[in-house]
């Protein structure tokens, strides 16, 4: 079962760094070929900035997932050395937990509101709303598998670690 979720979590990962790694080298040339035509040509194009904008709405959705992944998120933890390790893994597990209903509540929201979008149309781009949207449901929703991931694997450790010391 381990297994079966670290295979999960890590393809997520790697999926959702390789398309933030895409999508910044996609703004990083549309913003170019701007800046380009503007100060070279006096000409300037009117969708890059609002193609740039959304993005990067959508790297900083997918990277939060590889920051849960990775633990990144930020923490205090200054009183952890004072602390018994069991009380710290039934804090964090709580932690988790209400970062689990707060990331619950976000992709339903998320997508709500994508689906909404479905019938607006954006001003440069012309595209639906919900594009840029559904960068809220699948960023939370990809931080969802992981805290998922994380909190079993976690769990399954600190209770094999628990049962060899009884």
């Amino acid at each position: 079962m381990l297994r079966f979720i670290a295979s999960i979590s890590f393809w997520a990962k790697r999926i959702a760094n390789f398309a933030a790694i895409i999508t910044v080298a996609f703004v990083a040339l549309i913003l170019l070929l701007q800046v380009t035509l503007r100060y070279l040509f006096s000409y300037s194009l009117p969708w890059p900035e609002e193609a740039s904008r959304f993005a990067i709405i959508w790297v900083v959705l997918l990277m939060g997932s590889v920051l849960v992944r990775d633990q990144q998120l930020v923490t205090v933890d200054f009183f952890d050395r004072l602390w018994p390790k069991r009380v710290i893994f039934y804090r964090d597990l709580a932690y988790r937990m209400m970062l689990l209903v707060v990331l619950g509540v976000l992709f339903r929201e998320g997508l709500s509101q994508a689906i909404a979008g479905w019938n607006m149309w954006t001003t440069a781009l012309e595209i639906r709303w919900f594009w840029p949207y559904l960068a809220v449901p699948v960023g939370a929703g990809l931080m969802l598998v992981q805290m998922v991931c994380l909190t079993i694997e976690e769990v399954e450790v600190f209770f094999r670690k628990r049962k060899m010391h009884d």
